[in-house]
């Protein structure tokens, strides 16, 4: 993608655009929640984060699996971000699962391989409803 070589990002052979539609999707469902207007930038930012609610930096994951995991790389920080969300895609529906602390998500105990390298990883279950993230 021509975009992804002028921000010096590099594709390793054909991408699908389905993850980044879906994951574009899913922030707007986060952002449309809180009244918020999303940042349709093109390209890689490496801030560590989507957007901030109520003074709280949130990376906001989307999922096409239900019941879905929430996920984060095991290089990430814990104080890259203050919450995780979680979004179920079926596009064009999306639906907010929940969300975590990254203190909750971000530590050794929550490593799991899951098929595709170890992660940081909880299970939908495990989720808090939005309204008790943000009280």
């Amino acid at each position: 993608m021509l975009q992804n070589q002028q921000n010096g990002v590099f594709s390793r052979g054909p991408r699908k655009l389905d993850p980044d539609i879906n994951g574009m999707g899913g922030e707007i469902a986060v952002c449309k929640y809180f009244n918020r207007f999303p940042d349709l930038t093109i390209g890689p930012h490496f801030s560590g984060y989507d957007l901030k609610i109520k003074g709280q930096r949130v990376d906001v994951k989307t999922t096409t699996y239900s019941p879905g995991y929430l996920q984060a790389k095991q290089t990430k920080k814990q104080d890259a971000c203050d919450i995780y969300i979680l979004v179920h895609a079926e596009f064009p529906r999306f639906e907010i699962l929940g969300g975590v602390t990254a203190k909750e998500l971000i530590h050794n105990g929550n490593l799991k391989d899951t098929g595709f390298g170890m992660s940081y990883t909880l299970e939908q279950s495990q989720l808090k409803p939005m309204e008790l993230l943000f009280a």
